[in-house]
This record gives structure tokens, C-alpha cells and sequence, in this order.
């Protein structure tokens, strides 16, 4: 999936359905909110009243078109999850990550439009069922949600991000919280922001004992950091 797409193209058939046409592929769109359900990362934050959804799209530089992860270290794109889980067997979700990717590139009106929809929806099916909305608009992103009018247009929705800029670390808005990410690159701001009491997500690793998926839960913490 690191090939330079050539030329998609995209048909606006109406403000809830597109056709984005790439390398001979053809794919229909309806929506841009993908089910926490379907993604192990957002699936371990529902509970505790909330239902999660999430905004998956190829991450940093991959497509050729634009970059998402404009903080990313090398590290970080070496390690970077995308490449994992079912992404991993199912061709179809790479295609489905780079179809939303190329719609925010070439066609940000139309996707945030239809972004605000499934948010509208989301809403009122978490509220049927009791429920509260907690919404990670950058699961393999690093995009600033907060310049583009979604965080405002949904209050009663809980959004949550993890991000490699220093400069847009913890309550983003009333309802929009972001987490910092340490990579080998950014410890200095990973000190300055901890003695601010910043949030920040700090990555161990036990060789040999897996760290994605369900195997994730045979890694242990250190005493001390």
C-alpha cells in the first residue's frame, strides 16, 4: 500500500454517497465512521456507558498523496499499527483506509459533510441503546480535528485523540481531550509535558510475548520509568 496512486478520481453522487476510482478499483461510499467493534484499538475503550467509533484512513506519507502524520518519527512509522490485525489478512480494509484518505485529500467538502452525518447517527443509536458517543477521529491520523468545525457541531460527543504534536496536547475543547505519544524523538517534550500534568502514552515492550491483539495482555509494566 505504499505506491503512488495515480489519478483517483471521485464522483459525487449525492451528499451521502460518492464513487472513488483508483488503479482500476471501483468503491462506493456511504459513510467515513467505521464501528469501534471492528477496530481491537477502539474496541478496548467501550465500556463504562459508551459506545466508540472511530476514523481509520492510511497513515504519514502511505498513498503518496499528502501526509497525516506530519509529527511522525521513524520509529513511529516503522512501528505503526496499520499494518496489523485483520489489515493485515483483508486486503479490503487497506482499500476501504486509502478510499477515505484520498476523499480527504481530494474532496475534504464532501467527507466532512458526510463525516458529520455518521456522527449525527452515531449520536441518536448510542442514545436508543442508553448509551454515550465517544468518537477517536484519528486512529492511524494525526490530523487537528479541532480546525474543522466537527468538534463544535457534536457537544454531547466524547472525542478522544493520541497525538506526536506538543502543541495541541490535553483539553482540546469541552469535549475533545487529546493524549501526547512518545516516540525516540520527542522525550524532551514528553518531560516538559509531564510536568505540566499532561497526559502522555508511554509504549513498553517484552520481547517475545506479542503486543497487539490479545497477546497485548502478556506485557507487563515496569516498576519504574
Amino acid at each position: 500500500m505504499t505506491s503512488t496512486i495515480q489519478l483517483p478520481t471521485i464522483e459525487i453522487l449525492s451528499p451521502a454517497r460518492c464513487v472513488v476510482t483508483f488503479e482500476g478499483t471501483r468503491r462506493v461510499v456511504s459513510s467515513i465512521l467505521g464501528s469501534g467493534d471492528a477496530n481491537t484499538k477502539l474496541r478496548k475503550s467501550a465500556g463504562g456507558g459508551f459506545v466508540t467509533r472511530g476514523v481509520s484512513m492510511l497513515p504519514h506519507k502511505m498513498g503518496g498523496i499528502g501526509n497525516v502524520c506530519p509529527f511522525a518519527s521513524a520509529g513511529c512509522v516503522a512501528a505503526c499499527l496499520n499494518d496489523t490485525g485483520l489489515a493485515s489478512v483483508f486486503s479490503s480494509i487497506q482499500t476501504g483506509r486509502l478510499v477515505r484518505r484520498i476523499l480527504w485529500q481530494n474532496s475534504r467538502e464532501w467527507f466532512l459533510g458526510r463525516l458529520d452525518a455518521d456522527l449525527h447517527n452515531a449520536t441518536r443509536a448510542a442514545e436508543r441503546i442508553g448509551q454515550r458517543l465517544a468518537v477517536r477521529l484519528n486512529v492511524f491520523s494525526d490530523i487537528p480535528w479541532e480546525r474543522f468545525g466537527i468538534i463544535e457541531n457534536h457537544p454531547s460527543i466524547q472525542f478522544y485523540d493520541y497525538t506526536k504534536n506538543p502543541n495541541r496536547v490535553g483539553k482540546l475543547a469541552s469535549n475533545y481531550w487529546t493524549t501526547f505519544s512518545r516516540s525516540e524523538t520527542n522525550h524532551a517534550d514528553t518531560l516538559r509535558l509531564l510536568s505540566e500534568r499532561k497526559n502522555v502514552a508511554v509504549v513498553f515492550h517484552n520481547p517475545g510475548r506479542g503486543f497487539v491483539g490479545n497477546r497485548a495482555g502478556l506485557q507487563t509494566m515496569p516498576r519504574q520509568w
